[in-house]
């Protein structure tokens, strides 16, 4: 058999396939139907799931990233964070968010969840995209000091100090097609507020379900505090999460713009991918 070491726990052993972003909420609407990935001028393919890498955790390492996504999903459905967990609803329900009146915008306030374990399971998929060699995930780079402490602070549990790529949620508050994507190196801007001007901070975007995460990258001591408060996933026991349509959403132009690209360039493939994976459900 042969033994390789695990990235995540450093002991040897045989390496397992591992998803990246867990599958449970990355599968296809219709059980069997393939997805297209299409990225750039890259020609577009069918993909049965999610990305997983087979490379990257023996059965130990695996195991330990299983109990951060099994709890995970549980609570993301629960408190109908993600699309899987709406049943057969467009868009999330009023008892659920604030929606601000005359805009695609929102806000949410979530109590209940352990935010100890939730910033740990986000940490996680970060670890995963940054030790990973695939090239869908080319774009999450850290430093390899940054790279082992989060690999520690993954595998020991520990979530360590809030500033340290501190992570914030936004939810899609109504349902478009079901899809995946790779997260991306971005910059966000936060708009003026009283005296504190406008700023544009370096960020990872990860997207699964509905659900979109921030990472901050280069976030400096007492950031989280002064920049973020509750709307950091790990702060209090109070998660603030602020929503916009998907119809408003960076989400739906990117997925529209991508799209359109490879139509464009490969039209005769693209016919082929829409066949196969069939249309959206009603």
């Amino acid at each position: 058999m042969d033994r390789e070491k695990c990235r995540l726990t450093g002991n040897e052993g045989k390496f397992v396939d591992s998803h990246l972003i867990p599958r449970a909420l990355t599968k296809h609407h219709t059980a069997g139907k393939p997805f297209i990935q299409t990225r750039g001028s890259l020609r577009p393919i069918r993909r049965q799931t999610s990305w997983y890498d087979p490379k990257l955790v023996t059965r130990e390492g695996e195991n330990i990233l299983a109990s951060y996504d099994g709890w995970a999903v549980a609570e993301l459905r629960k408190h109908r964070l993600v699309w899987d967990s709406w049943g057969l609803r467009k868009r999330l329900s009023a008892e659920d968010h604030e929606p601000i009146d005359g805009t695609a915008y929102g806000l949410r306030r979530i109590f209940g969840i352990d935010e100890t374990k939730l910033r740990l399971f986000f940490l996680s998929l970060l670890w995963r995209a940054a030790a990973s060699d695939l090239v869908e995930f080319k774009e999450v780079m850290l430093a390899p000091d940054e790279l082992e402490q989060l690999r520690q602070m993954v595998r020991n549990g520990s979530a360590g100090e809030i500033d340290f790529f501190p992570v914030s949620l936004t939810q899609l508050s109504t349902r478009g097609p079901k899809h995946n994507h790779a997260p991306i190196a971005q910059y966000k801007l936060i708009p003026a507020c009283g005296d504190v001007g406008e700023a544009s901070i370096p960020i990872f975007r990860f997207y699964f379900d509905g659900l979109i995460a921030h990472f901050v990258r280069g976030a400096s001591k007492g950031f989280t505090e002064e920049s973020m408060g509750s709307q950091a996933v790990g702060f209090s026991n109070e998660l603030i999460v602020p929503t916009v349509s998907y119809e408003a959403s960076f989400q739906n132009e990117n997925l529209s713009g991508l799209m359109q690209e490879a139509e464009e360039l490969w039209p005769a493939d693209m016919e082929k991918l829409y066949k196969a994976a069939g249309p959206e459900p009603e």
